[in-house]
């Protein structure tokens, strides 16, 4: 069930690939890998839903609000920086470019 909604999603993103690259950055959705610059980086899989999310959704700023419904099933406000965290691990394993915070918006991959 979950294969088939990453491919809803991936076709609602308009990327029917099964691997979305971006820069040096490659995501193997089908495998659930992560790729840079040729390299498997260890990635739990919050942050593999977390890069895979803003790679499917590339250019745009997408909002916290939006990154927690994705990523949590609980609405609880003890979560507030979890998303936090992710992101900075995200960025520690990648780069730190990579991905782009917009104050008072989200996050973003260029």
């Amino acid at each position: 069930m979950l294969a088939r909604i990453r491919a809803l999603i991936r076709r609602a993103a308009g990327q029917p690939q099964p691997v979305l690259t971006i820069r040096d950055l490659s995501i193997d959705t089908a495998a659930r890998k992560v790729l840079w610059k040729g390299e498997e980086v260890p990635v739990t899989a919050r942050e593999y839903t977390l890069i895979e999310y803003l790679a499917l959704h590339q250019g745009e700023v997408v909002s916290r609000t939006t990154l927690y419904e994705h990523l949590f099933d609980e609405d609880d406000s003890t979560l507030s920086n979890l998303l936090d965290v992710h992101v900075s691990n995200l960025r520690k394993k990648l780069a730190p470019e990579l991905i782009t915070t917009r104050r008072g918006h989200g996050y973003s991959i260029e």
